[in-house]
């Protein structure tokens, strides 16, 4: 019997057929978030406070998170004011994270001032964990915020039970700290989706005045385009707004979003 060198099978394997991929794409890519909140200073700024006659209103997360994608789908839409509307966010975002983060810096100095005494942080017993499923880098950018103000409050308690800081001085870094996020939170207000695109402001159209009336006038680097805020959004290639929606961008009050956020 001789034998074969380089043999091949007797029966070849299917052959591939180059469109077939083509049929075959990827679903959608989903990603799971959970925030978990341990403090009760921090709790209350999840959901925020409806205003009466005595108390102003406190926006929380989940309105922070629905007003913002109001933002955000007129940054799509063109509109050079949500644009402007969106760096002010993420500035102020960007602020009120660098404030608490220095107030955390400061309290654990304190906490770690006495070599031979190891202080454990405080922690929640049963803390509360939220799944979040926001539309934008924005809301998410919240939670962070959100979570390093729980993260300091955990310290400013421990700091205070441990006796390395008085009761008006916990109560103040507290008061102080919560006024950070909500100022944060707050950025948002004001924005109302008016129909106008950067065309409309630079050509003086009714809806650029109408605009220019209620906003006043832009920046010329917002105006051009050439100045937007780190994560804005790509701006889309519809006409009408009628495009727009049936895309999947809407325009709102932006209140129905909450229960992305539950």
């Amino acid at each position: 019997m001789t034998a074969q060198s380089d043999a091949q099978p007797a029966t070849a394997g299917p052959t591939a057929d180059p469109t077939a991929s083509n049929a075959i794409k990827p679903g959608r890519l989903e990603n799971f978030v959970e925030m978990t909140i341990q403090t009760r200073h921090a709790q209350r700024l999840v959901q925020g406070r409806r205003g009466n006659p005595d108390k102003p209103p406190i926006i929380g997360l989940f309105r922070f998170g629905s007003e913002v994608r109001m933002i955000w789908a007129g940054a799509e839409w063109n509109d050079p004011y949500a644009d402007w509307w969106l760096l002010h966010v993420e500035r102020t975002l960007q602020e009120s994270r660098e404030t608490i983060g220095a107030m955390r810096r400061s309290v654990d100095q304190q906490l770690e001032g006495v070599a031979a005494m190891n202080v454990g942080i405080a922690e929640s017993a049963e803390p509360n964990r939220i799944e979040l499923s926001f539309k934008t880098p924005y809301a998410f950018m919240g939670a962070w915020l959100l979570v390093d103000f729980d993260e300091l409050v955990l310290r400013i308690m421990t700091a205070r039970h441990v006796g390395l800081m008085t009761r008006d001085d916990s109560g103040r870094r507290l008061a102080e700290a919560g006024r950070a996020v909500r100022h944060a939170f707050d950025s948002v207000q004001g924005y109302q989706f008016m129909n106008v695109k950067r065309p409309d402001v630079r050509d003086n159209t009714r809806r650029g005045q109408k605009a220019l009336e209620r906003y006043g006038s832009l920046p010329q680097d917002v105006l051009d385009g050439g100045l937007r805020a780190e994560h804005a959004p790509e701006i889309g290639p519809t006409d009408t707004q009628s495009d727009a929606r049936a895309s999947g961008t809407t325009f709102d009050d932006g209140h129905d979003d909450e229960p992305d956020a539950s």
